[in-house]
Order: C-alpha cells, then sequence, then structure tokens
C-alpha cells in the first residue's frame, strides 16, 4: 500500500470510528458501553499515532476526512470522541 493510501484509510477509519462513538454516546448509558466508547477512543488515538508514524510534521485536523488525500495537519479537532 501506498503512502498516501495508508493517509486516506487511516483518515477514512477515524471518521468510521468518531461516528460508532456518537451512536453509542446515543443509547442510554452503562458500564458497558463506557468501556466500548474508550476502546473506541483508544483506535482513534492509535491511528492518529499511524498517522504520525508516516512522518508528517504536523498530524492531525484534518486526520478524519479521507478527501484531503496526503494532507495531515496539526490537530485533530472536528472529532466529538
Amino acid at each position: 500500500m501506498e503512502r498516501l493510501q495508508e493517509i486516506t484509510e487511516n483518515k477514512r477509519l477515524r471518521k468510521e470510528l468518531d461516528e460508532k462513538i456518537q451512536e453509542v454516546k446515543s443509547l442510554p448509558p452503562s458500564r458497558e458501553r463506557s468501556l466500548a466508547i474508550t476502546k473506541l477512543q483508544e483506535a482513534v488515538m492509535w491511528l492518529g499515532m499511524d498517522l504520525k508514524r508516516l512522518n508528517e510534521a504536523d498530524p492531525y485536523p484534518s486526520s478524519k476526512d479521507p478527501s484531503t488525500g496526503d494532507k495531515i495537519e496539526p490537530t485533530a479537532d472536528g472529532l466529538k470522541l
């Protein structure tokens, strides 16, 4: 897989995971759902660390947006986590 593809896929997955986090948050709260949210947030974080591994200086804000191609910016704002 080429570097550009890796970046785009990481961003796509981060966005999809954030959407799933929001779905779980819309359900009645429980300890198990809280743990599921935490694990999904952890997955988003690890995908962000993988963006960092790809050696871009500033790996975050558009990191949830696959349409930005290989552009990686400083912070992951926009995710609702």
